[in-house]
């Protein structure tokens, strides 16, 4: 018989135990095991690992023979390797794909505020699979936006970068919009840090908004485990010339609204989403940005900073 109830208290099993822990954008995920294999991050984990410690996110892992799929209430269907369904006591998350089978070859069993849960892997799909990457992606973006969908954050279809000069700037996008053009752009013509070119998590720290790097980079691979202070947003367009336009607070939640990634298995993950981008566009200034791809683009903004 398949347990799916998580277990009170995750951190009573950390004696004896494996163990694994990262951080992405201050929300830390502690991984669980009695096998190290078992905890084995994706070389795009790597740069977010930390020492281990009791974490924000508590994950208990252990292989069973086969899922059967659940019986419930579904409550989203991603289209793709995810589909979610309603429990007692929290969410059901499976795994899927016609390349390992009919089954689900994952179940993340997780309670309602993303904080403890347990993941099991299935033999009979993933069984002959050297390494197993337990937390692999989708499995760790899922856990950080729900965990941050209770008011704590929002990310967001961005690269972030830092200039020794005219410091954080985001600039926001949907698929093709120019972000990874971007990042390549600046990082020709100055010393900038990038902290992602394609996703950014967004979070208030005092009265200021940060925007913190993850492993879900673009194209052009960029991803940091930093964070900088947010100076201004752009929204980014293609253009016949470079051109910035402010935009009123209603525009600016918008436009980040439709390229945020909030939760949509209900109505409050996405009232909070919107709630936070009012927060957010209260204390940073929002800009549509049409640009030219090629070097004058960054002179533009650098010369906009001043």
């Amino acid at each position: 018989m398949i347990a799916e109830q998580p277990q009170a208290a995750v951190s009573e099993q950390f004696v004896g135990m494996h163990r694994c822990c990262i951080r992405i954008a201050d929300v830390s995920i502690g991984l669980s095991a009695s096998s190290a294999e078992d905890i084995y991050l994706a070389t795009e984990l790597a740069a977010f690992r930390i020492e281990a410690t009791e974490c924000d996110i508590e994950i208990s892992v252990a292989w069973v023979e086969r899922l059967q799929k659940p019986i419930g209430k579904k409550l989203f269907d991603s289209g793709a390797l995810w589909t979610m369904y309603a429990r007692d006591y929290g969410y059901i998350i499976d795994f899927e794909t016609p390349v390992l089978g009919a089954r689900p070859y994952k179940r993340l069993c997780v309670n309602r505020s993303f904080s403890e849960a347990q993941l099991f892997l299935s033999r009979e799909c993933l069984g002959a699979l050297d390494p197993v990457h337990a937390l692999e992606y989708p499995l760790d973006e899922l856990l950080v936006t729900n965990w941050l969908a209770c008011g704590k954050g929002v990310e967001v279809h961005g690269c972030g970068l830092a200039d020794c000069l005219s410091g954080g700037h985001l600039f926001v996008g949907h698929s093709g919009a120019g972000k990874s053009t971007t990042t390549m752009l600046w990082k020709s013509v100055r010393d900038a840090q990038i902290l992602s070119d394609d996703r950014i998590i967004l979070r208030e720290q005092g009265d200021q908004i940060w925007m913190h790097g993850t492993p879900w980079h673009g194209d052009a691979g960029f991803a940091a485990p930093e964070k900088v202070q947010i100076r201004r947003i752009f929204v980014l367009e293609h253009g016949d010339r470079n051109e910035i336009v402010p935009l009123s607070q209603t525009q600016a939640v918008g436009e980040l609204f439709v390229r945020s990634f909030p939760p949509f298995h209900g109505h409050w993950p996405l009232d909070s989403t919107l709630a936070y981008l009012h927060q957010i566009t209260n204390s940073v200034p929002c800009y549509l940005y049409r640009f030219l791809p090629d070097c004058s683009a960054v002179q533009t903004i650098l010369d906009f900073s001043r």
